[in-house]
């Protein structure tokens, strides 16, 4: 999250130094699709996913700079709907956990999230939202519906990617 603020804020002092063709979005998605309820023997969670995107754009909309976070909070409660998670925590997103959020060892890269997104930011760099929109993906299971498949990504970016494609969208739709 600390990146996005630095992006925008550099974004935001090239613009006011004359750049005024350099416009930053932000942009993000929110999904509550992975909450279960609970059951007499069994907790529930509310968790909440976020993602959100800083872009930087250049005049003819092509991506100059992209960062990209996502957030997951989960929240426990009991069949009462007693709430059992401590409200005093303070969450980390993807990026902040680093290697703390455990990806890696599932992952058939051997790389953690902030390892994929990071590649997957460097491939935005360069192109319009209209191609990363049009990145050709692939059905891998239910919690992958939209992983890359093109040779370019493939081997570098194994997450499903439509959150963060439609996170770009909006950041350009926003952009100032």
């Amino acid at each position: 999250m600390k990146k996005i603020l630095a992006l925008t804020l550099v974004a935001i002092l090239l613009a006011s130094c004359g750049a005024a063709s350099v416009k930053t979005g932000l942009g993000h998605t929110i999904s509550i699709a992975k909450s279960v309820d609970a059951t007499a023997d069994k907790v529930g969670t509310a968790q909440v996913d976020t993602v959100m995107a800083a872009v930087t754009f250049d005049a003819t909309g092509k991506i100059l700079g992209v960062r990209i976070d996502s957030s997951q909070v989960k929240v426990q409660f009991d069949a009462n709907g007693k709430i059992l998670t401590d409200r005093s925590s303070k969450p980390k997103t993807k990026v902040e956990l680093g290697d703390d959020y455990g990806m890696k060892r599932g992952s058939k890269i051997g790389k953690e999230w902030y390892q994929e997104i990071a590649s997957l930011e460097q491939w935005m760099v360069g192109k319009t939202v209209d191609q990363v929109l049009s990145l050709k993906v692939k059905h891998v299971d239910e919690s992958h519906p939209a992983v890359p498949d093109t040779a370019d990504l493939s081997s570098r970016v194994t997450v499903s990617v439509q959150d963060y494609q439609a996170a770009a969208a909006e950041a350009l739709a926003n952009a100032k």
